[in-house]
């Protein structure tokens, strides 16, 4: 492998490092936790855990993309229209 790739290959895995990795480890353990959300649809509380991965990346650029990972209320094969998401605060 010449020096030029090399040094781009250390460069590449400094910023991925610093702007995926470190955001992603400083913010996830906010986002691992369940929640309990009012959902309008059902009208009922349920306990809602989002994607954490994609929301601690997000969260570190600005507000958090919070997307439903599991939810009490939901059957298999339900889909949510993540209307209980719009006031969440993780």
């Amino acid at each position: 492998m010449t020096t030029i790739a090399t040094l781009t290959l250390l460069v590449l895995g400094v910023f991925l490092a610093y702007s995926v990795l470190g955001p992603v480890a400083l913010n996830v353990g906010r986002f691992l936790k369940r929640a309990w959300l009012y959902c309008p649809e059902h009208q009922e509380y349920a306990r809602v855990g989002v994607h954490p991965f994609g929301a601690a990346l997000t969260a570190a650029y600005g507000g958090p993309a919070l997307h439903v990972r599991r939810c009490s209320l939901l059957k298999g094969g339900e889909v949510c229209d993540e209307k209980c998401l719009a006031g969440a605060d993780f």
